[in-house]
């Protein structure tokens, strides 16, 4: 029964009125799938073999291939009628509160035209009758058309509303398995605008503190009489606005251009800061300068890592990049050893990387006695 229900059928609008039923009377019947078709005729093959036993009782039969082929394509017959009967109300609202009695009618209207269609097609291929192999006296009294139809309608009925209860007992389970995954799509992408607007006011406030440490840092040169050093790390911040407050408008994407600039904006003032060297050196390709990636993701780990080198500001930052087999390789290297610490900092960043990029995305850390490098694999 389970290759009946591979996928669940897409409903048809209500119909009102004659002329409207018989328009979804007709579209339904298109709308039948080759498996739903597959598996009514499996299903009343099995039927079939299930009735076959019972010539294993019979003894001394004149037409055996007759009754074999009667028992044997009888169930295949009444479930293609059942499938007519049946997609109508299948095809019908899922949710409405008269689908478990449409599919009752479904299943009585298929029992009800199955029996003279299978009269019909026994008496022209003349397939013979349990009476008519019953060799005993009690078999011999004639029986009604009333009562003769009553228990050909009872012995379809009862497989027939069985199958149907278990097509919609499957219908629904698939229903309830795919709203939950619907649910859960839905929250992780409640998910990403939460992650999204955390990432726009961590980008709207732009280091406070550390811009009033910059600004303070040059009034005092200034009050110090070093005015040319003043004005150099006044126009360095003035760079590092330029290149940090346009990703304001951004809608939390940039391209690996944008983020080396930003790095090296964010350095220049350190050093100035820190009256120390560091180098920064963005080895990129040209060809990945342009690549979309989401936005501030090397600029935290770049703070996390000066946060805790030791000995202060290190000598040398190095960006590297590069794709390979539908993956964009980033690569952070800090000249400083033990950067790599599980610390809630590094997992927030790699939760904040796997709601933004997807779970497929990986943050690694690696040291060594003179390095720390941080390695990022995103999905493209």
């Amino acid at each position: 029964m389970s290759v009946v229900l591979p996928t669940a059928a897409t409903p048809l609008a209500p119909a009102h009125g004659a002329a409207a039923g018989l328009r979804h009377l007709i579209a339904a019947w298109r709308s039948v799938r080759w498996y739903e078709l597959a598996g009514f005729l499996a299903l009343g093959l099995l039927y079939g073999v299930v009735d076959l036993a019972a010539l294993a009782d019979v003894k001394h039969l004149e037409h055996p291939w007759a009754l074999f082929w009667r028992l044997l394509l009888s169930p295949p017959i009444c479930t293609v009628v059942l499938l007519l009967a049946w997609l109508p109300a299948d095809r019908s609202d899922p949710g409405h509160r008269l689908r478990s009695k449409r599919l009752m009618l479904a299943a009585a209207l298929g029992s009800l035209i199955s029996v003279p269609l299978l009269w019909g097609i026994g008496d022209l291929a003349g397939w013979p009758t349990w009476q008519d192999l019953c060799t005993e006296p009690s078999c011999k009294a004639p029986l009604s058309i009333k009562q003769r139809f009553a228990a050909d309608f009872l012995y379809t009925l009862l497989p027939s509303s069985l199958s149907l209860a278990l097509i919609e007992m499957l219908r629904r389970r698939w229903r309830s398995e795919a709203m939950l995954q619907s649910l859960l799509n839905e929250q992780a992408a409640l998910g990403r605008q939460a992650m999204a607007a955390r990432l726009a006011a961590m980008q709207a406030q732009v280091e406070p503190h550390f811009l009033f440490e910059v600004l303070v840092d040059v009034q005092q040169q200034y009050a110090l009489g070093q005015g040319e050093a003043a004005a150099e790390q006044l126009e360095r911040l003035i760079h590092h606005l330029r290149v940090a407050l346009p990703r304001l408008r951004d809608q939390n994407v940039t391209t690996l251009d944008a983020e080396a600039a930003l790095l090296g904006s964010y350095l220049s003032l350190r050093r100035g800061l820190e009256r120390r060297p560091v180098e920064f050196d963005d080895r990129l390709p040209a060809t990945l300068r342009c690549a979309a990636l989401p936005a501030m993701l090397l600029l935290p780990l770049l703070q996390r890592a000066l946060r805790l080198a030791p000995g202060g500001l290190p000598q040398r930052i190095e960006l590297t990049a590069w794709r390979h087999v539908g993956t964009l390789g980033l690569r952070l290297t800090v000249s400083a050893p033990g950067l790599c610490g599980d610390d809630a900092d590094l997992a927030a960043q790699r939760n904040r990387l796997h709601v933004l990029a997807g779970d497929a995305a990986r943050l690694h850390c690696e040291e060594d006695a003179h390095a720390t490098r941080f390695t990022l694999e995103l999905p493209t």
